[in-house]
């Protein structure tokens, strides 16, 4: 830990992108943008929101089969939308994917509200060292969070657009 007198033990790692061979600091590695999995699941969501439910379930079925596990038994357009938006979380975890699908799923600020006050609950039960939690007003989410900032080099440039709320 970069923290003095702070150790990990038994911690959580994720390995999704480590490689035995590599050097440290130096890698190879590609970042992953978008992959097979990913355009299935956004065209499961497209169909889906088109009504189309049942060619939804097709291509999540086949992400699921990939990964060994049984097709959904989601049947209603909420139902699959919820597979889906599951289905996300777990296949594309630390690919950088879920803010946007909680943003696009208009459950961001639920989501990450709740997530914030779970760990503020208990910080230790995420791995904060004893004495430490997260910076106040962490993980509270309100509705100017899921718009981005203009940049400011775009106000210079057009003194007639007015900077976004929150920022």
């Amino acid at each position: 830990s970069p923290l003095v007198g702070v150790t990990y033990e038994n911690t959580p790692y994720i390995q999704k992108y480590q490689h035995p061979h590599l050097i440290g600091g130096q890698t190879g590695q590609n970042w992953i943008v978008y992959r097979y999995a990913d355009v299935l699941l956004m065209l499961a969501e497209a169909k889906n929101e088109q009504g189309k439910t049942g060619e939804a379930k097709v291509y999540v079925d086949q992400v699921r089969a990939r990964a060994g596990l049984s097709p959904t038994n989601a049947g209603t357009q909420s139902e699959m939308q919820e597979a889906i938006l599951q289905e996300r979380r777990v296949e594309l975890a630390f690919e950088n994917k879920r803010w946007h699908d909680l943003v696009r799923a208009d459950r961001a600020v639920e989501v990450m509200n709740e997530f914030g006050s779970r760990m503020n609950a208990n910080p230790q039960a995420y791995y904060y060292p004893d004495g430490n939690a997260p910076l106040p007003g962490s993980f509270q989410v309100d509705q100017n969070s899921l718009i981005y900032p203009i940049p400011v080099s775009e106000i210079i440039i057009n003194p007639a657009l007015s900077q976004n709320p929150g920022y």
